[in-house]
């Protein structure tokens, strides 16, 4: 995206921001006249964001009907659910074998924030410290350009539902499977730890998806 100016990439950013806040929810229809007055903007840089993020499929567009938040498929959903823990699985022998104390000490972190984001309620942080408990494994790899795939991957899943029918009891199985999973890649167990993020996938997937497409 660097052929775009700093304005629009601005732009971009904050319209990805309140989605995230649920200020703009899975089938709403983008008015970019009403996006820039909320944005304290021209109608530009808010269009060519919107034209942005309709390529990356967070948008859909309808020619004479403009711009609408995309709801998220089952069959996507799988997909999305599919690519990620491939990548996971596939690059966790290299991220244990390129494991630093710094890049450790991030994945710890990266652990405590989730366990420190826990409260009384779901809250859709919760989400956010989860895509970057297992994005911080990728990490360890050191190529920039998965790290950044794979973050997209994990925030086309959680932009484009509600939270808040997850049960708390499941927030605190992700935290017990993330300990466990942390202990097995601070050992270097890479048989385990694959094992483990097979089952906390699908654990998610079993919890996540009755929520999201409860007509199935």
């Amino acid at each position: 995206m660097k052929k775009y100016s700093n304005l629009t990439l601005k732009v971009y950013h904050r319209i990805i921001e309140l989605m995230l806040n649920y200020e703009i929810v899975p089938g709403q229809r983008l008015v970019f006249i009403d996006l820039a007055k909320q944005l304290g903007v021209s109608r530009t840089p808010v269009n060519n964001a919107l034209s942005i993020l309709a390529q990356e499929d967070y948008l859909d567009f309808v020619p004479n009907q403009g711009y609408s938040v995309h709801k998220l498929t089952k069959k996507e959903a799988e997909n999305l659910y599919e690519f990620r823990e491939v990548l996971e699985i596939g690059f966790l022998g290299k991220a244990i074998r390129n494991m630093t104390e710094k890049k450790q000490r991030a994945f710890e972190r990266s652990k405590l924030d989730y366990e420190e984001a826990i409260s009384g309620r779901v809250d859709r942080r919760l989400f956010i410290f989860d895509a970057e408990f297992h994005a911080s494994i990728i990490d360890m790899v050191g190529n920039d350009v998965l790290s950044a795939r794979y973050r997209d991957i994990c925030q086309k899943i959680f932009l484009r539902f509600r939270t808040e029918s997850l049960q708390l009891a499941r927030i605190l199985e992700i935290k017990r499977e993330h300990h466990e999973l942390y202990e097995a890649i601070c050992h270097k167990d890479v048989e385990r730890a694959k094992e483990l993020v097979r089952l906390h996938h699908k654990a998610s997937k079993k919890m996540l998806f009755p929520l999201i497409f409860p007509e199935d």
